[in-house]
């Protein structure tokens, strides 16, 4: 579902456990499933209808973060640039982003300053005047000091929020759960302001490849990044191999092997997400409506099996039934010989006496 021109959809972004998920429960129709533990629960963008308490109709976009252990950087910035050019093409502009950050976070880790570039290189500078950054679970924080301070280096931080709010950017505390959750929605709404993010114009009016974008460099330059260093490593591994296999190691040997085919996979993999970012805004919607139906079809596949499976035991059930009641009615054939025996000798010995 994307909505239509004119309708009111603001996007939710963050890293995985900043709380979108649980933001947008605060304001949906219905609510969306919320992730326990490591696993993300949300791993593809969901568009979600909301109505406010005025009775005003809204969508908020639940998108991935990128710091997702089951899915690469590429597979997800596939996902959130297909949804946003395609919305952009049926000229449906986001009215603002909400960017949601763990206040109890005392340092922003790799997995939240990488969230925070590629956020940046979506938007671009245009857009960072219709952008919320929200800060989330002030319950955990042990007092208003602490969490001033936290909140104080997130706005002045050169590597955090500083240059975004100098564009324009907002800071709220997503601290009274749904009350602060429509205030901030409020404010966006009244704002007014939609936005068309860098990603759209590079791929949509422009005609760029997903790997020519801003988002898209940043993943060649960090895969680059990590090419080098494997190639330190198997260069190292290669060298110590040579050297166990001098002095008959085998134990070494073996397990050196091994950390160099996990090296080689892991560049094979990168090399093949560089690949899959040489796409267009046409190609990407292709590939992506492609995989779609491909996963209906095996869902179908499995409801299909699930069916015929579900009939096989129904048909086992009433076999079962039949001959339950098929043995029933002769167990009560069998009663009755036995009663009409037992009458017949009961007789015949009153008879004798």
């Amino acid at each position: 579902m994307l909505g239509s021109p004119g309708d009111i959809v603001i996007a939710v972004m963050g890293v995985t456990g900043a709380g979108k998920t649980t933001f947008v429960n605060y304001l949906a129709d219905q609510e969306l499933q919320i992730g326990h533990g490591l696993e993300p629960c949300t791993q593809d963008v969901h568009v979600v209808p909301c109505t406010l308490p005025d009775g005003k109709r809204i969508y908020l976009v639940d998108t991935p973060g990128f710091d997702d252990t089951y899915r690469s950087d590429t597979e997800i910035l596939r996902e959130v640039a297909n949804w946003l050019n395609t919305a952009y093409k049926m000229e449906i502009k986001l009215t603002g982003i909400i960017y949601l950050h763990r206040i109890l976070d005392v340092r922003v880790g790799g997995a939240g300053v990488k969230n925070l570039k590629m956020f940046k290189k979506l938007c671009g500078d245009d857009g960072l005047a219709s952008v919320v950054f929200a800060t989330t679970m002030w319950s955990f924080i042990p007092d208003e000091e602490t969490g001033k301070r936290r909140e104080d280096q997130l706005k002045s931080g050169a590597i955090f929020w500083k240059h975004m709010i100098q564009q324009g950017s907002e800071v709220f505390r997503q601290d009274k759960g749904r009350a602060s959750a429509q205030e901030i929605v409020n404010y966006l709404i009244e704002k007014r302001r939609p936005v068309t993010l860098d990603i759209q114009r590079e791929m949509v009016d422009q005609n760029m490849q997903l790997n020519e974008t801003g988002a898209g460099a940043e993943i060649v330059s960090a895969v680059d990044q990590a090419k080098r260093y494997y190639e330190q490593k198997l260069e190292e591994t290669r060298v110590k191999l040579e050297a166990a296999i001098a002095r008959k190691d085998d134990d070494q040997k073996e397990e050196l092997e091994e950390y160099k085919k996990e090296m080689e996979r892991k560049m094979a993999k990168d090399q093949e997400d560089i690949r899959r970012l040489q796409a267009n805004s046409e190609q990407l919607h292709e590939e992506t409506m492609r995989k779609h139906k491909e996963e209906m079809l095996q869902l179908t596949q499995i409801i299909q099996e699930k069916d015929k499976q579900l009939q096989e035991y129904q048909h086992q059930t009433d076999q079962l039934k039949i001959q339950s009641e098929h043995e029933l009615e002769m167990e009560k054939i069998r009663a009755q010989m036995k009663l009409k025996e037992l009458r017949y000798k009961t007789a015949t010995q009153c008879n004798v006496m």
